[in-house]
This record gives structure tokens, C-alpha cells and sequence, in this order.
């Protein structure tokens, strides 16, 4: 109800992302997809594989998907779940992304390990 008051002429939709399908309304493909604040730690356990899959879905041929998320206690809530960077890259693979590229902050420091990661992924041809 905020965002819709504070910006009335953007289009706003809530869904459930285990089963998002923007294509149904009209909308996308997109070039770019964003996950931020957490969004995956923060899924229902099991769910994540089918949420990449669906935001992937979205991207237009040589789209990108980027998100960035806690992987450790220091950047996260205790109720997020833990996720290490090779099941994220897994559930992305098996949805037909490829990994472009990973950076420690949204600032685009290099990730060199460490607690939080932004991970750059393209749909292929």
C-alpha cells in the first residue's frame, strides 16, 4: 500500500515467486532481473531452485539475473536460511544461467570470499 501510494502510476504486483509468471499478464521478457535485500536466504526451504528457475523464465535471450545475498551470521537475520554460493550457482545452472560474474558489494568490489555476494548470471541463447 506504501509503494502504490508513493509511486501510483508504477505497476506493483505481489506474487508468489515459487510460481511468478509475469508472461501470463503481458509482462517481459526482461533484460534484467534484480533479487535484492536477501531475497533467496529469506525463501521457503525447498523453494529456491523453483524460484531461480522462475525468475530466469522472465529473461529475455542473454538476460542477466542479479542477486545479492547474506551467506553467513554477520550479514544475516537468524531466521534466513544459510546458502552457499555453489547450491545458488547450482539452482541457476539447472535453470539455463550461466555465471558472468561475482562481486563483494553492490558497489562492484571484487568478490574474493567472504559473507555476502552479488552474483551477475546470463540467460544463454
Amino acid at each position: 500500500a506504501v509503494a502504490r501510494e508513493r509511486a501510483p502510476t508504477q505497476v506493483w504486483l505481489q506474487a508468489d515467486l515459487a510460481g511468478l509468471d509475469l508472461a501470463a499478464d503481458g509482462h517481459g521478457p526482461f533484460d534484467l532481473v534484480v533479487a535484492a535485500g536477501n531475497v533467496i536466504p529469506f525463501l521457503a526451504e525447498g523453494t529456491e531452485p523453483d524460484v531461480v528457475a522462475r525468475l530466469a523464465a522472465h529473461l529475455a535471450e542473454g538476460g542477466l539475473l542479479v542477486c545479492g545475498f547474506g551467506l553467513d551470521d554477520a550479514h544475516l537475520p537468524s531466521a534466513a536460511a544459510r546458502h552457499r554460493l555453489a547450491d545458488y550457482d547450482g539452482w541457476c545452472t539447472a535453470a539455463g544461467l550461466t555465471l558472468e560474474r561475482r562481486l563483494a558489494t553492490w558497489n562492484g568490489e571484487p568478490y574474493a570470499g567472504g559473507g555476502y555476494a552479488v552474483s551477475i548470471h546470463r540467460r544463454r541463447a
